[in-house]
């Protein structure tokens, strides 16, 4: 699907769910057209469906309506719910704030740690669920593999840290001594212009 490190733009979002929901209907009708489907489909998601929960438990009964990205989300499951084949073993998986040496989130935020950019975001109570991505490929692997595994599931670490802890984390790892927080409206200032 589309990436969502862009500018939150109308039709950006538009994009974002219609690549979402549109590859996994492309495939719900491909499996439609096949004598023996796969044993299994395990479809990424995303933690996003939970919104901004702030310090609340997240649960199936959690979810804001109308707001975005949780819109995004549920309709990204339920668009695998009806193409799914009832044969078919399925897993959703719903993926965390992912990072890695070489990929995910990681390589920017630690660019913004060197150049003293790494404190807090807007009060830093934010929280992170995370998941190395290492990890959420063996999630994944084990997903495929597991009979047993089936239905949602959460690729994340157990314990989510706020943003605070995060970039203190961060900036303890790369040996930076300080970190420059970042107010609220400076970062709703900067966004459009950084992308």
């Amino acid at each position: 699907g589309k990436h969502v490190n862009c500018r939150q733009t109308r039709r950006n979002r538009a994009e974002i769910l219609r690549s979402r929901v549109d590859s996994v209907r492309v495939l719900g009708e491909a499996l439609r057209l096949v004598y023996r489907p796969p044993e299994v489909w395990v479809q990424a998601t995303s933690l996003a469906i939970y919104g901004d929960a702030g310090n609340r438990i997240c649960d199936e009964s959690g979810f804001i309506p109308d707001e975005y990205p949780t819109d995004v989300c549920r309709a990204w499951e339920e668009a695998l719910g009806e193409a799914i084949r009832p044969e078919m073993r399925w897993v959703a998986m719903r993926i965390g704030f992912v990072l890695g040496k070489d990929g995910g989130a990681l390589p920017t935020l630690a660019r913004l740690v060197k150049f003293g950019l790494g404190g807090k975001i807007g009060d830093g109570d934010q929280w992170i669920s995370w998941i190395h991505l290492d990890d959420m490929l063996r999630l994944f692997l084990e997903a495929i593999e597991n009979d047993h595994v089936h239905g949602i599931c959460n690729a994340t670490g157990l314990q989510p840290v706020t943003n605070i802890e995060f970039m203190t984390s961060l900036r303890k790892v790369l040996d930076a001594p300080f970190g420059i927080p970042t107010p609220a409206w400076l970062m709703r200032l900067a966004a459009p212009v950084v992308g």
